[in-house]
């Protein structure tokens, strides 16, 4: 909402600038009363309109990295109670004022409606001799001129026409229009000089009007110094004097400069650069930026044949901790590098070419949440109940989405439930959204993952060891499920939204979770009880991620997969669970305490192609 505020004015203020600067100058009033018309409407319009930009490619560093494995804590259950906000109190006492604002235009209006008098119709004009001894002005389609005014002197001619072109040209609309809008948005000062511009602006399409039909310019003048002492307070009316006499005497005799219609196409590109700065952008997913399973990016630089500056610091500080980076441990590098030292390292790495990403024999990078906006149309889709709704960690019921656009949100990600899960039939699909306050706290953390780098003998090695090997028909030790029960992947308009969000930043003293026996006995149970018999005709690799949710007791609380292929991920949930139910994990502790976790394991199975079952 404040973003909103703040492009409101900047965008008003910036094409008010544009105005003073040049169109006030000119004697092109009729379109200078358009544009301050539309300069409001375009400045109120444009912040909330979204523009979606096309994504882009660029040609990715050819890099083989041993990714950790991640655990995330779950934060919340669904939430009954809303919690206080102090910005209510604020938009309570915002729309107060509105209020009073709203009220005392309002009051203008009863003002001018109850002033007293004599009234007459006049050339087919309403006109009203008022007892105050006031100025001429005129409001909506009546003309007020005081009684002792007309006693003495009649009905001036040129005072009429003057008022009556206010009429003709409906220039009380535009001020009732201004008046409602500064009583709405009162924070936005600019507004206020819009009134004043377009007061003024009315004042010189009458006098111009008047000095057409009477040439006598110094008469007319001297009519309006005779009117300049009676002053009213009428805020809604267009009065026959001003403070801005000078102003008018000016434009009275002075003549358009060569430039004037050339000012007025100055606009143009005025306009398509505002809405290119202050409307919403959505941008697509951008291929270039390099991604692990978590949606974390480092954006590379542009190739150099030399390492960099920043590269040479790199190595020279992680020669330190060779020995960490040799056994690719983990755990004892982000415990024993210190924070600071992490720090420069991954500042360092964001500095790093296409050739330092290549040779670098470890990753230190920040991790971020990639900006992923949904679409108007998927918020409208998650107030369903078929969609089980996350915001910023916590379970939300879906009406809350109502208080949301889809520009509040600066990253998404869709998860479709499969028929293994428990909650299968509560709802189809799970949906993890950040807001931009959250997500730009989580990035301002500066969180940092570590990844190390594997040759090729030792990546083919390692992806042979984390790749299932099919087994024979005959092998198989559990019974294939019925087939009802694998359903397809439905496919909506949720292809943009394909990275998993990072998890919330875990304290220093967060203690992951631990399998009895590690890692590599529950690869090996996964082996022992995966049915290969169900993808026989499958060639290739299929690849899926499983998420094991392990409460404080280390007992395996859900178990749900994200892969492409929903058969693969259906009977790799039951072969997890298979494997964990009768098991207690070590749980994971975060400043000394047991907390639940989302444990991650990627998953592989690698087909060899026309090879016949025995």
């Amino acid at each position: 909402m404040e973003s909103l505020v703040l492009k409101i004015i900047i965008c008003s203020g910036i094409l008010l600038g544009l105005y003073h600067w040049f169109l006030s100058k000119e004697k092109t009033f009729v379109f200078n009363r358009f544009y301050l018309i539309f300069s409001v409407v375009f400045s109120l319009i444009i912040p909330f309109v979204t523009i979606e930009l096309p994504e882009f490619n660029e040609e990715k560093p050819t890099l083989l990295i041993e990714q950790e494995i991640s655990q995330q804590i779950l934060t919340g259950q669904i939430l009954e109670e809303k919690s206080f906000d102090f910005t209510e109190i604020l938009l309570v006492i915002y729309c107060l004022i509105a209020l009073i604002f709203l009220f005392k235009f309002i009051f203008s209006v009863l003002k001018i409606k109850n002033l007293k008098g004599r009234k007459i119709i006049y050339k087919s004009r309403n006109v009203v001799f008022l007892k105050q001894d006031l100025a001429p002005f005129s409001f909506w389609n009546t003309i007020y001129i005081s009684e002792k005014s007309f006693k003495s002197s009649g009905i001036d001619e040129r005072v009429f026409l003057h008022e009556d072109i206010h009429i003709r040209q409906k220039h009380s609309l535009d001020l009732i229009f201004i008046e409602i809008l500064k009583s709405i948005l009162w924070l936005n000062p600019i507004f206020y000089f819009y009134k004043n511009a377009m007061v003024n602006n009315h004042e010189f399409l009458a006098d111009e009007r008047v000095i057409t039909k009477n040439t006598d310019i110094k008469n007319y003048q001297e009519l309006i110094l005779q009117e300049v002492l009676k002053q009213q307070n009428l805020s809604l009316t267009h009065q026959f004097n001003f403070n801005n006499t000078k102003k008018r005497f000016i434009m009275m005799t002075k003549q358009n400069s060569k430039f004037a219609k050339a000012k007025k196409f100055l606009s143009i590109p005025v306009f398509a650069i505002a809405v290119f700065v202050f409307a919403e952008k959505v941008y697509g997913s951008n291929i270039g930026d390099l991604k692990n399973d978590y949606g974390i990016k480092s954006n590379a630089t542009k190739p150099s044949l030399n390492h960099s500056e920043a590269y040479k610091e790199f190595i020279k500080i992680i020669e330190r901790y060779e020995p960490l980076i040799k056994n690719r441990d983990h755990e004892k590098f982000t415990k024993e590098v210190p924070r600071e030292v992490q720090v420069k390292l991954a500042d360092l790495f964001d500095n790093f070419n296409s050739t330092d990403l290549i040779q670098a024999p470890i990753w230190v990078k920040y991790t971020e949440i990639n900006r992923e906006v949904p679409t108007a149309n998927q918020i409208k889709k998650f107030m369903s109940s078929r969609y089980n709704i996350e915001i910023d960690g916590k379970l939300v019921e879906n009406k809350v989405l109502k208080n949301y656009k889809n520009t509040d949100f600066y990253h998404i990600y869709i998860l479709k439930v499969i028929p293994t899960n428990p909650d299968y039939g509560k709802y189809d699909y799970g949906v993890v959204l950040y807001t931009k306050a959250f997500a730009k706290k989580y990035n301002a953390a500066k969180n940092i993952t570590v990844s190390f780098k594997v040759d090729m003998a030792e990546y083919k090695q390692w992806v042979k060891n984390d790749t299932i090997s099919p087994k024979k028909n005959k092998d198989a030790k559990v019974s294939q499920p019925k087939k009802e029960k694998i359903t397809k992947t439905i496919v909506e308009d949720f292809s943009e939204t394909k990275t998993i969000p990072p998890p919330p930043p875990p304290s220093a003293n967060f203690v992951q979770a631990d399998f009895p026996g590690g890692i590599h006995d529950l690869r090996v149970k996964i082996a022992e009880n995966f049915d290969s018999s169900l993808f026989d005709k499958k060639t290739g690799i299929i690849s899926t991620s499983i998420f094991i949710s392990v409460d404080e007791n280390g007992k395996t609380t859900d178990v749900m997969a994200d892969g492409e292929d929903t058969a693969f991920n259906t009977e790799a949930v039951r072969t997890v669970k298979l494997a964990t139910n009768t098991k207690v994990w070590k749980p994971a502790k975060d400043n000394g305490k047991n907390v639940k976790t989302v444990f991650k394991l990627p998953l592989k199975m690698q087909f060899a192609k026309n090879s016949p079952a025995k």
